[in-house]
């Protein structure tokens, strides 16, 4: 028997923010040198049409952010916007948990294995005994949790779920990734924090990993590859995730899509070789969106017949389009919609985080 992705279960917060009221909370949020219609168009040019956040409230509006008092006003400290972290990032962990489990199905008692992922909480102990608890796991469940790796944590996870129940017929594997993304709003005039402000949101995934003689999807070969530039040089300032005295700060270069483009379809093929297979036999791709221009850049680089690379822009953007960028969770939610879908494997599913890295997995 096979290591398979045998279920999905994903959760979004109660409450989300439209794309016009995202935008006037960008405004509010930017300093005052900042044009307005410069950050309305960045949220447009996102098209995000709603992003789910935990500091809602009920009327969809939310008291955490506030104007800026002066031009040194950097908003919310690390430690005020972490306060929220742990308790919701285990609410919304075990909403999804909760789902996988039931869809694969699998009983609370036979887990024997709990990976968590997020870059967006920090604390310990974490949101994993939250779950933990409120799912009614084993209080000796093996637990692993992978940090800061960004939005391919989901695959990091996948990979070690695969490992292990690979090497134990008996291991039942659940992965559970959360991002509260909405922690980690920025008051600034950087071009590129505005557009994380704009792309990102909070959301859950997770996922049960077992050994199967089922049709579920198996986990037949995965995929690392740090980039570099087309001269060989690093990539380690294109893309990073680090701590500031006001939230996580996201750098983004705007290179990044090209730097992609370079290198993607090369690794690709190295990784679905590993499996026998080529570009050319992939049925389904699962594409993090980190925003429509990388989507789009991967798609074309990867010179796919046009209904493949048609359906893998419409499965990225339509997650993208109705939660935002979630970071880790993220690409789980594109794998859902293939599972739903019934789509003709195998399937790849990508993402890209700090470093410039990727991960990749691929389903058989």
């Amino acid at each position: 028997m096979k290591p398979r992705l045998v279920s999905i279960g994903v959760a979004t917060p109660p409450h989300s923010i439209s794309q016009e009221a995202s935008a006037a909370l960008a405004r509010l949020m930017a300093p005052a040198h900042v044009n307005g219609d410069t950050v309305a168009a960045i949220t447009r040019r996102t098209g995000i049409r709603s992003r789910g956040s935990m500091l809602l409230d009920g009327d969809a509006c939310q008291q955490f952010y506030r104007t800026p008092r002066d031009p040194g006003d950097r908003g919310p400290s690390t430690g005020e916007r972490l306060a929220h972290a742990t308790r919701d990032a285990a609410m919304l962990g075990s909403q999804a948990a909760q789902r996988a489990l039931e869809e694969a199905p699998a009983a609370a008692s036979s887990i024997t294995h709990l990976i968590t992922a997020s870059c967006t909480t920090l604390e310990a102990p974490g949101f994993d005994q939250g779950i933990i608890s409120a799912l009614g796991l084993s209080r000796d469940v093996r637990r692993t949790h992978v940090g800061f790796m960004g939005c391919h944590a989901a695959i990091n996870a996948l990979a070690m779920a695969r490992a292990i129940a690979a090497s134990d017929a008996q291991a039942t594997v659940l992965v559970v990734c959360v991002e509260l993304c909405s922690l980690h709003m920025h008051y600034s005039d950087r071009t590129d924090q505005l557009i994380a402000n704009a792309l990102f949101a909070d959301g859950a995934a997770a996922a049960v990993v077992r050994q199967e003689s089922s049709e579920a999807p198996h986990l037949a070969a995965l995929g690392s590859r740090i980039f570099a530039d087309a001269a060989g040089a690093s990539t380690a300032d294109a893309m990073a995730w680090s701590v500031s005295d006001h939230g996580f700060a996201m750098t983004l270069d705007k290179r990044v899509p090209d730097l992609l483009r370079g290198g993607v379809p090369e690794w690709i093929g190295s990784v679905l070789a590993k499996a026998g297979w080529t570009r050319e036999q992939v049925g389904a791709w699962a594409i993090h969106p980190g925003g429509p221009r990388i989507v789009q850049t991967i798609l074309e680089a990867l010179t796919l017949k046009e209904e493949v690379r048609r359906q893998g822009e419409v499965d990225a953007m339509s997650v993208l389009e109705a939660h935002g960028n979630m970071s880790s969770a993220t690409v789980l939610f594109i794998l859902k919609r293939l599972m739903e879908r019934g789509s003709p494997r195998p399937w790849v599913a990508m993402a890209f985080g700090p470093g410039l890295a990727g991960e990749a997995v691929v389903l058989g």
